[in-house]
């Protein structure tokens, strides 16, 4: 699950806060155990959110987090992670991730706090995001003893940059890709206009499931992708939960990918 916008976009908001909550616990309830966030989302806010989510059952739940560009030196790296671990709530966050390659500060000297964090036993694991093939090789060449394990990108079936090389190297390395925005802020959700956009509601039509859960399914389908949807009502939470009992065929995987332009 993902938590962009739960909240607040980049500031505080908790006029949806309890609705936030209920939906996060609904989705752990029903098998989506991989909750991801930032510091960025709602200044913090957000974090807290999924920390209130999880109280009592961490042990059952993978937290992911990160840290944003502005906090890349050594020791804001580790002021972050102590900040982000008080806020969710917990000793270990399970996959720290940089949310942005930085321009300014040398990546050796972020991934030098983040193995340290790791450790530490502060982090179980160390991740990147929006991170290009160069820039992923640079980020792993800069750990020693420890592995990137995720690269979190956009990626919907509107969205296929990733794989004119990406996607591709990140299945040869064994880097999971985290996609966010599966459904292209809710483009897939409601479908219109165009032939792939009508080849995707026929899918659905054909196997009683909805575009948004046809969509989910095309992009879970190659092997080292997860996706990461945000929902709040209950509804929508329950419809993206199904789609992990469910396997999209593999000529309608191929019939999508046809129509839909990379």
């Amino acid at each position: 699950m993902g938590t962009y916008g739960m909240g607040g976009p980049t500031t505080p908001d908790r006029s949806l806060s309890t609705e936030a909550v209920s939906a996060l616990k609904l989705g752990f309830s029903l098998g989506m155990r991989f909750v991801d966030t930032a510091e960025m989302c709602g200044a913090g806010h957000s974090e807290e959110l999924v920390g209130e989510a999880v109280r009592g059952s961490h042990s059952k739940v993978f937290l992911a987090t990160k840290v944003s560009p502005e906090h890349f030196d050594y020791e804001d790296v580790l002021k972050a992670a102590d900040r982000g671990l008080k806020r969710l709530g917990t000793k270990c966050i399970d996959l720290y991730q940089l949310h942005w390659p930085s321009s300014s500060i040398p990546i050796r000297e972020t991934m030098r706090a983040m193995e340290r964090l790791q450790s530490e036993g502060k982090i179980r694991h160390i991740g990147v995001s929006n991170f290009s093939v160069e820039e992923t090789v640079e980020a792993q060449q800069a750990l020693f003893k420890h592995q990137v394990v995720s690269n979190q990108v956009e990626y919907n079936l509107i969205s296929r940059g990733i794989e004119r090389d990406l996607l591709g190297y990140c299945e040869r390395s064994k880097i999971t890709v985290i996609a966010y925005t599966p459904l292209a802020r809710g483009r897939l959700s409601r479908p219109w206009g165009s032939a792939p956009m009508q080849l995707l509601r026929d899918i659905a039509r054909k196997h009683g499931k909805t575009p948004s859960q046809i969509a989910l399914a095309w992009v879970i389908a190659r092997n080292p992708v997860v996706a990461i949807p945000k929902a709040v009502r209950k509804h929508r939470v329950e419809e993206n939960a199904e789609v992990g009992e469910w396997t999209l065929p593999e000529q309608d995987h191929r019939a999508l990918s046809d129509a839909f332009p990379i």
